[in-house]
């Protein structure tokens, strides 16, 4: 494509082309072969008609040329122009593939994920389709870049010329926003809409944004202590058994898909039948792991969580570890995102002589194996959290046992653009189905220690997951204008025979919130500490779902 773009350059002989004109058609072939995705969202949000529309879409076509332009000609020396120029090509051709096969938009929480994806959940990316784009789009560009002789000017002409093409951009930037400035500040108050579609500034200045919130965490050398006077309670103490809770961390599950939550399907046959609470109206801290896990565990409220804080602040975890209980983190998704980095953590061992695993993945079950060794050696309160893989994408058909693939017939690719809509959501279903059966078990093996302590269960999803609708899948999507269907998750608490009794919890008031409406990830911090009996100064108790339920001594 970037061939044809050059023809009329390279006529029968390749032509040398100046550093800033071979910056100039590289850039016609970013605007006309690398955005579709911005193309797209561009025609849904303007909604314009005939002349006028077809006026718009011309100015902007220039300014989108005219700024990238901009942002390449300081690159446009001899040392950096081929290296940059093939860099971004190869760049542009991946963030194209994903925004046009997965519906995605990229900023920096993307890019969070990209970074910190492990080597499995790349894998499950890689298709022929990829390779394809790369090659077009990413290979023979570079391909054609290297080939092209380019003259440069000397060292002072040469910047001379390129401040001019500078000049010369701003002013057509100018000039193609000035007479539709109405139609473009709506678009970009809300940078959500479109910058984040903007291929390849949208993944510039997400990764230089990251940069500097990693270079700035780095600066804070010491992890800042929270919860420092945490402590059992006195009441806890007395507590005629030990507690121990089970949290649950989910993945992609989506509340809707919960039968237990209205969803024709029956995805959720076995807690059905278990003693639990299912609340209803839970909305995720974020759309990725990277922002809901350590978000949930932090003490600090979505409204003013950032990647920053979780990192350089301690979490949930830490202050339990100082009150005395015993805490571990198991994991069988990619990590634990800096959650359990204090407290004993480990991975699910892939390749372990287990009926779970396969060598490469392993079933969420798999997390539940040995653990009742692990009870038998308790003699303190504890919580044991579960890292589950869950519902994770798009390759769902991996996420549970054939022997559970209840709904048919099943998207079985990870292009699922190319599924049907019943496909998709069949496969989906069946992750569902598996992970109604994981928490089943879970309960089950609590059920067998209910005797001796005190025991409970909390799941809740980190987040949810499009299935297509308007042509968006997976998740990760900006908070602001993600769907309902990344943000609002399930959550099912299970509690032993005589655990909220010993809690002084009445259960018929906590059954009565289990269509609260405002209930979040905010809530978790607050609620564990109040149900194990913690007490500190970072308690409060209007985010905890069981304080209002207390029954008062005497």
């Amino acid at each position: 494509m970037f061939r044809v773009v050059l023809y009329m350059e390279m006529r029968s002989k390749l032509k040398p082309v100046t550093s800033t004109r071979l910056v100039m058609l590289f850039s016609l072939s970013l605007v006309a072969f690398y955005n579709l995705a911005t193309w797209h969202a561009l025609v849904g949000l303007t909604q314009l008609q005939g002349i006028k529309a077809i006026a718009f879409y011309a100015s902007f076509a220039f300014f989108l040329w005219a700024a990238i332009t901009l942002l390449l000609t300081p690159f446009s020396f001899k040392p950096t122009l081929k290296p940059v120029l093939s860099l971004v090509a190869l760049c542009s051709a991946s963030a194209a593939y994903f925004m046009n096969t997965y519906g995605i938009t990229i900023d920096t929480v993307m890019m969070q994920n990209v970074l910190e994806t492990n080597p499995g959940e790349a894998k499950a990316l890689i298709s022929g389709k990829l390779f394809l784009y790369l090659g077009l789009l990413g290979a023979l560009p570079i391909a054609v870049i290297w080939m092209i002789p380019v003259t440069y000017r000397r060292v002072l002409p040469g910047l001379v010329n390129k401040v001019l093409v500078c000049i010369g951009c701003v002013l057509v930037i100018a000039a193609s926003v000035g007479p539709f400035y109405s139609t473009y500040a709506p678009i970009f108050r809300d940078e959500d809409k479109l910058t984040h579609f903007i291929n390849p500034t949208n993944y510039i200045y997400a990764i230089g944004k990251l940069t500097k919130q990693t270079v700035a965490i780095k600066e804070t050398v010491k992890i800042q202590a929270v919860g420092e006077d945490s402590v059992l309670s006195a009441e806890a103490q007395q507590r005629p058994k030990k507690s121990l809770m089970i949290f649950v961390v989910g993945e992609t599950a989506r509340a809707d898909h919960f039968s237990l939550n209205g969803y024709a399907r029956d995805t959720n046959p076995e807690l059905k039948k278990q003693d639990i609470l299912n609340f209803t109206q839970v909305a995720s801290c974020g759309t990725s792991t990277a922002v809901s896990v350590p978000c949930m565990f932090s003490k600090f409220p979505r409204s003013d969580y950032s990647d920053k804080k979780g990192k350089t602040y301690e979490g949930l975890l830490d202050m339990l570890r100082r009150a005395g209980l015993k805490v571990v983190w198991l994991d069988n998704n990619s990590d634990c995102k800096g959650t359990c980095l204090r407290v004993p953590h480990s991975d699910i061992p892939k390749t372990q002589p287990s009926p779970f695993c396969d060598g490469q993945n392993c079933l969420d079950e798999a997390l539940l194996v040995g653990l009742q060794d692990y009870i038998d050696s308790l003699k303190d309160n504890a919580i044991i959290v579960l890292h589950s893989d869950g519902s994770h994408g798009p390759e769902y058909y991996d996420r549970y046992p054939k022997t559970m693939e209840r709904f048919t017939p099943v998207c079985h690719t990870n292009q699922l653009g190319s599924c049907t809509s019943d496909e998709l959501k069949n496969v989906y279903d069946n992750t569902i189905l598996y992970t109604d059966h994981f928490l089943s078990q879970t309960i089950e093996l609590l059920k067998r220690n209910q005797d001796k302590v005190d025991t409970s269960m909390i799941y809740v999803s980190d987040h949810g997951e499009s299935l297509g609708e308007n042509g968006v899948y997976l998740h990760a999507a900006p908070y602001a204008i993600a769907p309902s269907a990344q943000t609002h998750v399930p959550m099912v608490m299970w509690f032993g025979n005589q655990t909220l009794e010993d809690a002084s919890i009445d259960r018929s008031c906590l059954a009565a919130k289990q269509n609260q409406p405002d209930l979040s990830h905010d809530y978790m911090f607050h609620s564990v500490l109040g149900l194990l009996g913690v007490n500190t100064t970072e308690y409060q108790p209007a985010l905890d779902i069981f304080h209002s339920c207390k029954r008062s001594k005497g």
